[in-house]
């Protein structure tokens, strides 16, 4: 793997040089609209083709079409269709993609996944703080990603997780309290850390086997998904649905740069405010999504548990204070540190 990165590097280096020697510097617009010749972009996206991502996706291509006077046009490529998210992003780099709708790959560079750090926000209205494109955090990972030759606009928020399980959990409203339950957690330090600190014990089988270890009892439940995936995937084997609201499902939305810089500057402003826009717009889509499954869980028969903010915060705190300075050995302190504190002006 590492071998491999290096020569995606490599490669990135020499299609840079390459194109600033035959253009005479860099592949920028140059013209005005009217000899400026249409584009057709590559747009790849992770998403079901019918989910809501997908669907802002769409919206994205038409409206960037009608902005830029059909001088760009965007053919979107839903469903991992042009490979799964990490095939993408390493494209993306390399410019065979020209556009994408994918979780950050962080082998790259550890801070590209900052949005995903667990109670980043412990509510929606905290978390349009910390996503805003004005501060430090989208600075920062649009920083990491230039360095990658790549432009993020964004952060697209998909929902909260909460932890799906086949039995009434312990003290659920108590960090730290022991929860006599095994939960199924991805093999990533963002979710097995606080998920631990909470007070749950964990297990990194497959995601593939997690349906058959809840139904069979290898395990008592799943962490990672918002309420649509324990709607979708595991309502026959769920009992209770806690909405601890512990780690938040961002995308980005992202543009090769060499491919951005080869747009006209009004095209390029008409791109960036589109996509911000519909960043913006996706923390009221996502909860609007968490709030319409949760209720189809009850209407199932789940049950579905909400903390008091006043309990959410404790468990921010928890998180903040115990787990981000392990999450910080991946990144820095200074990055951790940062974030905090333009969380808390």
């Amino acid at each position: 793997m590492k071998s491999k990165k290096i020569l995606i590097v490599m490669l990135i280096v020499f299609v840079t040089i390459f194109t600033a020697c035959s253009s005479g510097g860099n592949k920028e617009a140059t013209g005005d609209v009217d000899s400026f010749k249409p584009v057709t972009l590559r747009f790849a996206n992770q998403h079901p083709t019918d989910s809501i991502a997908s669907q802002s996706d769409k919206e994205i291509c038409e409206e960037i079409e009608e902005a830029t006077d059909g001088r760009v046009k965007v053919e979107l490529y839903t469903d991992s269709s042009l490979g799964d998210y990490i095939n993408i992003f390493e494209e993306l780099m390399l410019g065979s993609i020209d556009m994408a709708h994918i979780t950050a790959v962080e082998s790259y560079d550890a801070k590209m996944t900052g949005s995903m750090l667990p109670y980043l926000g412990s509510n929606y209205q905290e978390l349009e703080i910390a996503y805003d494109p004005d501060n430090y955090l989208y600075k920062t990972v649009y920083e990491s990603a230039q360095k990658l030759g790549i432009r993020t606009f964004g952060f697209y928020c998909e929902g909260f997780s909460g932890i799906g399980v086949n039995k009434d959990v312990k003290d659920a409203n108590i960090a730290g309290a022991n929860k006599d339950s095994i939960v199924r957690v991805p093999g990533l330090d963002n979710f097995a850390l606080p998920t631990a600190e909470l007070g749950f014990m964990t297990s990194t089988i497959a995601y593939a086997d997690t349906y058959t270890a809840i139904q069979t009892g290898v395990v008592d439940g799943w962490v990672g998904g918002p309420p649509n995936l324990n709607y979708l995937y595991f309502r026959d084997v769920i009992k209770n649905y806690y909405h601890y609201m512990l780690t938040q499902e961002a995308t980005q939305i992202m543009m090769n740069e060499n491919t951005f810089s080869s747009l006209l500057p009004e095209d390029q402003k008409a791109i960036t405010d589109i996509i911000q826009s519909k960043c913006k717009d996706s923390i009221r889509l996502a909860e609007e999504d968490d709030n319409k499954y949760m209720e189809m869980l009850r209407d199932i028969g789940v049950n579905i548990v909400e903390f008091t903010d006043e309990e959410r915060a404790e468990f921010a705190k928890a998180i903040r204070e115990n787990v981000w300075p392990q999450l910080a050995k991946a990144t820095s302190e200074e990055f951790i540190d940062s974030i905090v504190e333009s969380l808390n002006k």
